[in-house]
């Protein structure tokens, strides 16, 4: 990416929350393929795939879910379009949708849902950081190994995501081409070892509970791709305005779907060959040395490319709640606050299981969430006055109600609903799944329910023209 403006390569970007200016869309669709393909070469989506066999379908239905499921990439892409049109990031531009008060409870979910990435993404990097000690020698790394495998993964991800998103674009290409290439290596050695003909799930289901165990199965999968609702339209918004919607969405929608495709279907095959419960160590005994040595390093760069954007990203929803802070300051606080959780949790006190959880229950929100903004932009044909939006007070067309949008919060708890009713996950079962044999609908509802409500609730006027952008740096 070539330097511009406020958002050069290793300088600090200047633009926070702000609308970015025409003169300032320094990112080309080259740089979107880098960054997707990057952010989606992790070890959650090869988790993911090998929980798809685990559940009980054989290969085959597995893999038709990891084609379906990830299938939910279409709505970042429909929402990359809208980010690109305005030049905002998600959590500043639903304040039209839900109000300027009534956003605030979002943009506090979206900070929450990206602390517990971040602190996942990281417990999953120490992992394979003492993995490698172990494989290059050193035995007992015990408590300095993972002090500096959690310093390792701060320094990294914390600086390039406190410089912004020139620099992230920048690195993202070098975690891209790296560990895609060694995942392809992997790939390659492990489907070999598969025996596709008569490969089986390790708890073959009764013919009555497939299609339910299948629908559950792509909500797992579905939920993946449907937690970037919150934060993955942003990392596109350098692009020049006039961008083509269809070439934007192709870009964004392939490069993030057929690396998770790809690394999804692997977990699937795998889980066959032997237990994946731990997607280090689970492959050993399938790699030679050198090549396990390298699939180590992959992880740990799937790790640190993942956690980049939602660290930045994280930064912006701190500005969206109210923080009065530079966005470079801001993501520093989410870095040092995930990072001391990420901490207690090696040297403490284990509960990524209630992480996941958490993880597991966001669809109700996210999906929801993502309906009722994206129905607001389509609306309002993406026009935002990009002033108003920033200064919310009484009197402002972006105020609602005091401080809240009705149609917004009225569509999102109709989404809420739906998918509370609808899901099956290992924390709680909706009483209409349990109905339908346990099946999740939530990854297919909670989206369109609250796009249809927002829709019919009535008409978005906005004036046609976009306003001066507030200036760069917040004072």
């Amino acid at each position: 990416m070539s330097p511009v403006g406020p958002n050069e390569v290793f300088g600090i970007e200047a633009r926070g929350f702000d609308h970015i200016p025409e003169a300032e869309r320094n990112m080309s669709l080259r740089h979107v393929d880098h960054l997707w393909a990057g952010t989606s070469v992790n070890l959650l989506s090869f988790a993911l795939g090998a929980m798809a066999v685990t559940s009980g379908l054989n290969l085959w239905l597995a893999i038709a879910a990891c084609v379906i499921g990830n299938l939910a990439y279409a709505w970042i892409a429909l929402g990359s379009v809208v980010t690109v049109r305005v030049g905002l990031p998600v959590t500043t531009l639903a304040r039209a949708a839900f109000g300027a008060r009534g956003n605030s409870a979002n943009a506090f979910l979206a900070w929450i849902a990206s602390v517990a990435f971040e602190v996942i993404n990281t417990v999953f990097g120490v992992d394979a950081l003492l993995a490698l000690f172990r494989a290059l020698g050193w035995h007992d790394a015990g408590a300095a190994g993972k002090l500096i495998a959690v310093l390792f993964q701060l320094a990294l991800c914390g600086g390039i995501a406190v410089l912004g998103h020139a620099t992230m674009v920048w690195f993202q290409r070098i975690f891209a081409v790296f560990v895609g290439a060694v995942l392809l290596a992997v790939m390659a050695f492990t489907a070999a070892r598969v025996d596709w003909a008569h490969a089986a799930a390790h708890a073959p289901l009764a013919s009555a509970s497939v299609a339910a165990t299948f629908l559950t199965v792509c909500a797992l999968l579905a939920s993946n791709p449907i937690s970037f609702l919150f934060n993955g339209p942003d990392w596109v918004r350098y692009l020049p305005s006039a961008t083509a919607a269809g070439r934007v969405f192709k870009h964004v929608f392939w490069a993030s779907y057929l690396p998770s495709f790809a690394l999804t279907a692997m977990g699937a095959w795998c889980a066959t060959l032997g237990n994946m419960s731990d997607p280090v160590a689970g492959l050993e005994p399938y790699l030679p040395r050198s090549l396990f040595i390298l699939y180590i390093g992959a992880v740990v760069g799937g790790s640190l490319a993942n956690n980049v954007p939602t660290y930045y990203s994280s930064g912006l929803s701190l500005q969206s709640i109210g923080l009065k802070a530079h966005r470079h300051v801001a993501t520093l606080i989410d870095v040092a606050t995930s990072t001391a959780i990420a901490l207690y949790i090696v040297f403490v006190q284990d509960f990524s299981t209630a992480l996941n959880d958490f993880i597991a229950l966001l669809i109700v929100w996210v999906g929801p969430f993502g309906g009722v903004w994206v129905c607001d932009a389509l609306l309002r044909r993406n026009r935002y006055d990009v002033r108003a939006i920033h200064t919310p007070a009484r009197g402002s067309p972006y105020w609602g109600w005091m401080g809240v949008n009705p149609r917004g919060a009225v569509a999102i708890l109709a989404g809420m609903a739906v998918a509370v009713l609808t899901m099956n996950s290992p924390l709680y079962e909706g009483p209409l799944a349990a109905a339908l044999g346990g099946a999740d609908l939530s990854w297919l509802l909670g989206f369109p329910v609250s796009t249809l409500v927002y829709a019919a609730l009535g008409r978005v006027r906005e004036r046609p023209e976009l306003a001066p952008a507030i200036p760069a740096r917040i004072e």
